[in-house]
C-alpha cells in the first residue's frame, strides 16, 4: 500500500493519468521525479511483494490478499514463493515491506 501511496501522490502531483503503481514508478524514475536508487529500491520490493501476492491468489483460487495465520498454510505459500523454511519466507516479506517504508518515508517525511 506504500508503495502505491507514493505512486499515486506524483500522479497527481505531476498531472499523470496512469492506473498502474508499476508505470507511474517507472516514470517518476525515468523522469527524475524520485531519484533513481530509491526508486529501484522501490520498484524492486513491489515488484516482489505482487509476485507474492499472485502466488497466493493462485494458491487459494480466490481474490486472496491475506496471508494464512495457520502455519502450515503459511508454510506451503512460502514453499510455492520459492523459500524453503517459513522463517525465511517471514523474513523477506519483512525486508520487502521495510525497504518500501524507508522510500515512503524519504518521500513523505524529509
Amino acid at each position: 500500500m506504500d508503495a502505491e501511496f507514493v505512486a499515486q501522490t506524483f500522479c497527481l502531483g505531476q498531472g499523470w493519468q496512469e492506473a498502474n503503481t508499476l508505470r507511474v514508478l517507472m516514470r517518476a524514475r525515468e523522469g527524475g521525479a524520485l531519484e533513481r536508487k530509491l526508486a529501484d529500491q522501490l520498484i524492486e520490493n513491489y515488484r516482489q511483494l505482487r509476485r507474492v501476492e499472485g502466488i497466493l491468489r493462485r494458491w487459494s483460487f480466490a481474490g486472496e490478499t491475506v496471508l494464512p495465520d495457520a502455519d502450515a498454510p503459511f508454510y506451503r505459500v512460502a514453499v510455492r514463493c520459492g523459500f524453503g523454511t517459513a522463517e525465511e519466507f517471514r523474513a523477506a516479506l519483512a525486508g520487502y515491506r521495510a525497504a518500501i517504508r524507508a522510500v515512503y518515508n524519504k518521500v513523505f517525511c524529509e
